[in-house]
């Protein structure tokens, strides 16, 4: 029975992952069916999209102190409701389609993102309060998975939902929203309590602190994440507009033939996990060659007016920063010692809800107007982003210890042939 509870635990911690990639993913295969009913701008559709990842990242460093100083349980309950109830806003908004219904569709997106902010990052740190050794690796390797499997899921879930009404995909967030905290408020223990309370002026001080003692480097890395989360949600923003304007698709095939650069994207992930600690020494090197593959995509988007070169392309963007993220996420673990990585993974976080943020709002911008701008632009960035981890991260890596990342990514790696003692 309490293996049982445990395994009941451990899913209700992992589905938050899965929770917060559905807050976007879910939503881009029928963003032109919403911009049509609504009479939107392409402007105005991205920013259903961005405004759930601008909140989110406004609101992850003050929830992480939140939780820090008081129960992450409660913090993540609260968060999940708050989720729902952004979800519940915008579907009773989108049904009724008043004069008003966009404003308050983004007002329920809003609170969606405030929610968002103290879902999987929150519980990421809860693993760690609340498992050791082996089961905290597995419990944490179980939440990536779940995170990709949402990337791939998202889109599809959210093209047969359309098939019925779009309108009923915000009803999703407040019936899995409540499931989830069901499961967590029943079988989720609490935390042990600190019995050192963060003072608030501190946390931002240190961090402030901690940026400044390393502002290149993380500045670097920061704007890897960023630009990455960019590319991506920007370039599928405009794929989902591109196959329902130009290629004649719609709803739930939308949803089939996005999943497939998703998967691409999944895939790389996993491989990258599996084998990047055999190659630590040439992660920088990993970085710069693939962001300039990045800039050489970016272009040949534009060569093909064809389906299928347009999805291979996307494909191969989404294959290259598959491996960028994980490689960062190394470079991010391991920028400062261990009682400053809290801030600094934490302001990681707001980081990559900005650039998922900005990419419907930027390609949404220029393709009302010029959409090889906005591409040559995005292929210049990745370029420039090559530029400085050339003269930025491959400084520093000598001084990165990389012991225990190879040991967190040895969880990934296949079970080894060798008879292990006894």
């Amino acid at each position: 029975m309490r293996r049982e509870s445990e395994s009941i635990s451990i899913i209700s911690i992992t589905s938050t992952s899965f929770i917060l990639v559905l807050g976007n993913s879910m939503l881009i295969p029928v963003l032109p069916e919403i911009r049509h009913d609504l009479q939107l701008s392409q402007v105005q559709a991205s920013l259903i999209l961005s405004i759930f990842s601008i909140a989110g990242a406004v609101t992850i460093p003050f929830i992480g102190y939140l939780s820090d100083r008081f129960s992450r349980k409660h913090i993540i309950l609260a968060s999940l409701l708050l989720y729902g109830i952004g979800g519940l806003v915008s579907g009773i908004a989108s049904i009724l389609q008043t004069s008003l219904s966009f404003e308050v569709i983004i007002i329920g997106r809003i609170l969606q993102g405030i929610g968002s902010a103290g879902t999987a990052p929150i519980a990421m740190a809860l693993v760690a309060d609340l498992f050791s050794g082996n089961k905290q690796l597995k419990v944490l390797s179980l939440m990536e998975t779940t995170n990709s499997l949402g990337k791939v899921v998202s889109p599809l879930i959210g093209g047969f939902i359309a098939l019925i009404m779009w309108h009923y995909i915000f009803f999703v967030f407040p019936l899995a929203c409540s499931i989830l905290s069901i499961l967590f408020y029943l079988y989720v223990k609490n935390e042990e309590s600190s019995s050192e309370k963060l003072v608030f002026k501190k946390y931002v001080s240190h961090l402030a602190e901690v940026i400044k003692e390393n502002k290149f480097y993380l500045l670097t890395s920061y704007n890897a994440g960023a630009l990455c989360l960019y590319l991506l949600f920007g370039i599928l923003f405009y794929s989902s507009d591109l196959l329902e304007s130009q290629f004649e698709t719609h709803g739930f095939m939308n949803g089939v033939i996005l999943s497939f650069p998703l998967l691409f994207l999944t895939v790389a992930s996993y491989i990258t996990g599996n084998v990047i600690g055999k190659f630590s020494s040439y992660i920088n090197r990993i970085l710069i060659v693939n962001f300039l593959l990045l800039s050489l995509f970016l272009i040949g988007i534009l060569l093909y007016d064809s389906l299928w070169w347009t999805i291979l392309i996307i494909s191969l963007i989404s294959t290259s920063i598959g491996i960028v993220l994980p490689c960062m996420n190394v470079i991010i673990v391991n920028s400062v010692k261990k009682e400053a990585r809290g801030f600094v993974t934490a302001l990681y976080g707001s980081v990559r809800f900005v650039g998922i943020a900005l990419g419907p709002i930027v390609f949404g911008y220029f393709m009302d107007f010029s959409i090889s701008t906005i591409f040559v632009l995005s292929s210049s960035l990745c370029l420039i982003q090559a530029i400085l981890c050339f003269f930025y991260l491959g400084k520093k890596d000598k001084n990165i210890s990389f012991s225990a990342v190879m040991n967190w990514f040895s969880i990934f790696q296949f079970p080894s042939r060798k008879k292990q003692r006894g």
